[in-house]
């Protein structure tokens, strides 16, 4: 097993704690055994337009996972929402509203890249 003897994190901690410490890095493959919400998924997988990109897509189901059935709905409801040009919406729960911005400025822009308009049209 790799050690990392100064991660970014440790200068922010005295350095006689951190003088002969070295902290271990661990990976837990969970992405087999952790479950997405079937019916969040189905919807997604069935709203999701073809002209979004490949990549896109994959991280938008892989997303899902580990997320209780009401938040991994309001995920996918907000995403429709936005590949259909209705609105950006917020959660209130800041890591679950970093995802969404993220996928908001990825869908916007693959929709920009494609010549697709989203939104209202005036």
């Amino acid at each position: 097993m790799d050690y990392i003897s100064q991660p970014a994190f440790l200068p922010a901690m005295s350095g006689k704690i951190r003088k002969d410490k070295k902290m271990k890095v661990f990976y837990h493959d969970l992405k087999h055994s952790v479950k997405s919400d079937g019916f969040s998924l189905r919807l997604l997988n069935d709203t999701m337009p073809d002209w979004l990109y490949k990549g896109l897509r994959k991280d938008m189901v892989y997303s899902l996972k580990g997320f209780t059935d009401e938040v991994a709905l309001e995920i996918v409801d907000n995403l429709i929402d936005c590949w259909s040009g209705l609105s950006l919406s917020l959660t209130g729960i800041r890591h679950v509203d970093a995802m969404l911005w993220d996928f908001y400025w990825r869908i916007l822009d693959c929709a920009h890249t494609k010549g697709i308009e989203i939104g209202n049209k005036q």
